[in-house]
């Protein structure tokens, strides 16, 4: 079973993000964590304020993606066929998140209950354990950042001068959700 904390936003957290934190996104085959699948995982690891390490993969989740998933997307039934099942993939998947797993890393996801309500649905269903501690970069745009006219992802990241290449693809929405998070911990918006 997985557990989610949310954490608090404040000095020592702040602290613990300068340092080192998690991004993460998910791609899923749409918007019920109950009916729908996690069709691709990524995860980007910061260390002060720079990328180190990256995960990515493509998960076969043995079910049909619409058409309306694969054009925003980009990711296609055929790409899914010879990825990793499930299982595989989120064995993959703990390796590179242990630690954040064993809640000594926090992570970071921009409308984080979404891509966390996917992750323990997943989890549970795979009966596999952990224990996330995490904040929501939309929240924290909402409260520290003032000026754009909405707060997806995109907008912030536009307003921040965040380039994303392959939007709705989870180790770039990863990657940018870290540059998001950075310029909150620094103050710089």
């Amino acid at each position: 079973m997985l557990e989610l904390i949310k954490v608090k936003y404040d000095q020592e957290v702040k602290k613990q993000l300068e340092k080192r934190f998690i991004a993460f996104d998910v791609e899923t085959t749409g918007l019920d964590p109950q009916k729908e699948k996690i069709i691709e995982l990524g995860a980007v690891f910061f260390e002060n304020g720079k990328a180190i390490q990256k995960f990515n993969t493509l998960v076969n989740a043995e079910v049909e993606i619409s058409e309306f998933i694969s054009n925003l997307t980009h990711i296609t039934n055929e790409m899914l066929e010879n990825q990793p099942k499930e299982i595989e993939a989120y064995a993959l998947f703990q390796e590179f998140m242990k630690e954040a797993l064993e809640g000594n890393i926090i992570v970071c996801a921009h409308n984080a209950r979404f891509d966390m309500s996917f992750l323990k649905t997943t989890f549970d269903r795979l009966e596999l354990d952990g224990k996330i501690c995490y904040v929501d970069t939309l929240q924290l745009s909402r409260k520290y950042i003032h000026g754009p006219y909405n707060y997806k992802q995109g907008t912030i990241a536009h307003y921040l001068h965040i380039k994303n290449e392959n939007a709705h693809r989870a180790y770039d929405d990863a990657y940018v959700c870290g540059q998001i998070l950075n310029h909150i911990v620094k103050g710089s918006f």
